[in-house]
């Protein structure tokens, strides 16, 4: 009887023993499953065809957030010269705490291929063949806003689930927004607790495009992913930096873009690893512009709840060096209106 007891106390002390061992190694798998600040997504698939350049990277991770608490924004005045309009000067502003969740970004503008396959028609005005470049690839360009919400929820329903749907045409949030929709030109209603494909808020957007810092100081750069030559104004009283040498290795823009847009990810990324977040195409945002950015503490803010103009942001290949500096808003956007240097990047909430 003793023989047997001290037989099963030790079988029992080594089943206790693997499942601790083996809880451990889920966790440790979990935590390892999480994806990362600036690890990347596989591309999206659509029928059964795996479409190029339409990965995603992790901004910030799920389960955590980004506190950006800006004390002194003087740092802009190192990008734009005092005297310059307030569309000069970001969303991350003096005296205003802005908290953002977890969401991962787009590593490129929607492509060509992309929005086609989407929404089952190609609007762009660029379509013709740039030797060395894929057409399929190229940027889509003249986008209106209200097309880019209506790819959102399309390409949410094709990956996957309706209910994931982001944009609504009633406050009730229990009609899908769609085309019939957008023609009629109704405002959607914006579910934030939802996980699908959406437009990235402005503070998103400015978060992603200084590579994902909390401190501006650490990284003050006039463009995504570079300073500007010798860190010197791009805009300023007396005279504007119509071209750059350090934006050349990282957007098209008016001084390297022969007059057209280009294949997307063929410049050098930010710290993010994303591509084009300084010119090739404005980026339309969910946003309304807002001209009185509140002080104070935000979290996760969309902008005021209603306006005249969407805002776009990141410059592009029609634009000189000064109008692609990553704290430039872009005003007078009617959303209904897709001009030959608006595209748009998607984003999701993790």
């Amino acid at each position: 009887m003793k023989r047997f007891l001290r037989f099963a106390a030790k079988w029992r002390a080594v089943a206790i023993f693997s499942f601790v061992l083996v809880v451990s190694f889920i966790s440790t798998d979990c935590a390892r499953s999480v994806p990362q600040t600036g690890e990347t997504t596989s591309n999206i698939v659509l029928d059964g065809v795996e479409l190029k350049k339409t990965s995603c990277a992790v901004v910030i991770p799920k389960g955590k957030t980004a506190k950006i608490d800006v004390t002194d924004d003087s740092y802009w005045n190192k990008i734009a010269f005092e005297g310059s309009v307030e569309e000069w000067r970001g969303v991350f502003v003096k005296n205003r705490k802005i908290i953002l969740k977890a969401f991962c970004m787009g590593q490129y503008p929607v492509t060509q291929e992309l929005f086609e396959k989407v929404m089952g028609y190609n609007p762009c005005l660029f379509k013709d063949d740039i030797p060395g470049e894929s057409t399929a690839l190229r940027v889509a360009d003249t986008i209106s806003w209200f097309e880019g919400i209506v790819f959102c929820n399309k390409l949410t329903q094709a990956t996957m689930k309706k209910s994931d749907c982001v944009y609504y045409a009633d406050s009730s949030c229990k009609k899908i927004y769609d085309e019939a929709d957008m023609k009629k030109r109704v405002i959607p209603f914006f579910n934030q607790k939802k996980k699908g494909w959406r437009l990235p808020t402005e503070t998103e957007w400015e978060y992603a495009a200084r590579g994902g810092i909390e401190n501006f100081d650490k990284r003050n750069f006039a463009f995504s992913g570079t300073a500007s030559v010798g860190g010197k104004l791009v805009l300023d009283g007396k005279g504007n930096v119509f071209t750059d040498a350090n934006l050349d290795e990282y957007g098209w823009y008016r001084g390297n873009s022969n007059k057209m847009p280009h294949e997307v990810g063929l410049k050098k990324p930010n710290a993010l690893g994303l591509y084009d977040m300084t010119g090739n195409m404005w980026e339309w945002i969910y946003d309304w512009l807002d001209h009185h950015l509140a002080e104070g503490t935000v979290e996760n803010p969309i902008g005021p709840e209603s306006g005249a103009d969407r805002c776009l942001r990141g410059g592009s290949w029609f634009d000189n060096a000064y109008d692609c500096v990553l704290c430039r808003r872009f005003h007078n956007a009617h959303p209904g209106i897709g001009h030959s240097y608006f595209g748009f990047r998607i984003c999701r909430s993790l």
